[in-house]
């Protein structure tokens, strides 16, 4: 199953433009830090790892990292329900593992943060349960605690959200098994903890804990309530569960609530522990924010693991029991028609103004960028040749993921420099890059480049700091014959300003 699965993304993986989050973590494995603006360290080390430390960089393996992860996640997840039950337990986890459009897709497809995240939340389980398991183990109950401590390090540093994973165990040891708090090793698995995330702290203590500055800013509790973005995290977590999943889940519930499941295992109340914490708080967080579903997709892990105990105790030793076949059929139906929508769609979806053409287009984040880069190439030597831009020009942008896509896919190819200039809340990452990088120096040419579906030319501010700023040019993206996009670029002469001035926003 997991080659297959494996194997079934890779297609994807290879066929598939970088999208908007991918191509910006992207530019955290440039250059290796302790934590970055808005995630911490781990997914920018796995890309080094997938890459061949950044000799190979293509779709394919910078996504790498993802499919190993969901494969070894596999692998984990049907271990785990091996110890919980038996062999069919951990074989219905795995599917229904593979059948979750948020762990075989968007953390097994796409390199995420959720990527990493997943494998060593899955790896923090199975700890646990070894744990509680310690009377029939014949590995020491202490060394699982070690385990514990060190995996859910590696989850917070792979995400934050994995601080919940010490949320839920803490919950589950107080309420249900205060004799573990006698246990040293527990602490310890705590402190292994602590001193392994401390690198996040002692990062943003040096850069005035802007990562959480910047998250606290996107969570206002108590504001006015918002019905659409609580629909949008329901439904969305619903989705992404993968529906039928959701449904069987709803199923286990219900069993369990009215005592239908037969004898359960001593520590499925730690399952709940581990689930219910984060998707209650992210429900209550989206009535007045906009939260993203995947927040809570962790969350789902030990209910995916109470389903397939549900499975079993229910059509016990059927192959393919009901509720499982059809998961994985829509899974595969989706994920062939996702490709095709993304690659291949002959229409626009987007906004038919022709000075926002394709804005809502979601199809077009993974799509066009190497068409792109081609016709950019050829203006580029033309300009050079009919001498109409200096040397080795820089490529400007002012938000992060037009920057991140414009250096991936157009600047590293033609050996060109690329700033990102503007607030911090709109670079993002690239107020660290900026200072690694060549700077603007008196007299030298830009392009600055956007998307029409992400609209924004160059501000007055920006204008001001060259001596000429021509009228734009247009580059047309094409599906099918169709136009879904343009492309728009200014070529800017003369910089005028001071070299430092745009280099990194003012961190408070």
């Amino acid at each position: 199953m997991i080659l297959i699965s494996s194997g079934f993304r890779m297609l994807p993986a290879a066929l598939l433009e970088l999208g908007n989050d991918e191509v910006y973590y992207r530019e955290y494995a440039l250059h290796l830090q302790w934590n970055y603006f808005d995630h911490p360290p781990v997914l920018a080390l796995l890309i080094r790892l997938s890459t061949f430390n950044l000799h190979l960089q293509n779709e394919f393996f910078i996504r790498l990292g993802a499919i190993v992860c969901a494969g070894l996640s596999t692998w984990v997840i049907y271990q785990t329900g091996c110890r919980i039950r038996n062999a069919y337990t951990g074989w219905i986890a795995a599917l229904l593992f593979t059948a979750s459009f948020y762990t075989s897709v968007i953390a097994g497809i796409f390199i995420l943060p959720d990527s990493p995240e997943v494998l060593c939340w899955l790896l923090s389980i199975y700890g646990m349960v070894r744990i509680l398991e310690a009377g029939n183990s014949k590995t020491p109950r202490s060394l699982y605690f070690i385990f514990v401590g060190i995996t859910i390090g590696l989850c917070v540093m792979s995400k934050i959200h994995g601080i919940f994973l010490w949320l839920g165990f803490g919950g589950y040891i107080l309420f249900h098994r205060r004799d573990l708090l006698k246990n040293p090793f527990l602490w310890l698995s705590v402190l292994i903890t602590l001193i392994l995330i401390s690198p996040i702290y002692f990062w943003n203590l040096e850069n005035h804990f802007i990562t959480y500055q910047y998250h606290q800013a996107r969570i206002v509790a108590w504001a006015k309530p918002d019905p659409d973005h609580f629909l949008q995290q329901a439904l969305g977590s619903v989705f992404y569960c993968n529906p039928v999943n959701f449904i069987l889940y709803v199923l286990m519930l219900y069993a369990l609530i009215r005592r239908r499941m037969g004898a359960l295992p001593r520590f499925y109340p730690l399952f709940l522990w581990l689930s219910f914490p984060l998707i209650s708080i992210l429900l209550w967080v989206s009535l007045f924010n906009e939260t993203l579903p995947h927040w809570s997709g962790p969350a789902y892990l030990s209910l995916m693991l109470m389903a397939a105990l549900y499975v079993d105790y229910k059509w016990s030793l059927k192959t393919w029991p009901p509720w499982v076949k059809p998961a994985v059929v829509l899974y595969l139906i989706t994920v062939v028609l996702g490709v095709a929508f993304i690659r291949f769609l002959p229409f626009p979806m987007g906004s038919k103004d022709q000075k926002t053409l394709g804005k809502g287009d979601i199809s077009l984040d993974m799509s066009g960028w190497k068409d792109f880069a081609v016709k950019f190439d050829s203006l580029y030597q033309e300009d050079l040749l009919k001498g109409r831009m200096g040397a080795s020009p820089t490529i400007i942008s002012d938000y992060w993921f037009p920057a991140s896509h414009l250096d991936f896919y157009i600047a590293s190819p033609n050996h060109l420099n690329l700033l990102a200039i503007g607030p911090l809340n709109d670079i993002h990452h690239f107020a660290w890059l900026n200072k690694r990088r060549p700077r603007l120096t008196k007299g030298s040419d830009a392009y600055f480049i956007y998307p029409s579906n992400y609209y924004g030319p160059p501000k007055a501010s920006l204008k001001k700091d060259f001596t000429l700023v021509e009228d734009s040019v247009t580059i047309p993206a094409y599906k099918f014959k169709k136009r879904v996009r343009n492309f728009i670029i200014y070529r800017m002469h003369d910089y005028t300003g001071f070299p430092d001035e745009y280099l990194i926003p003012e961190i408070k």
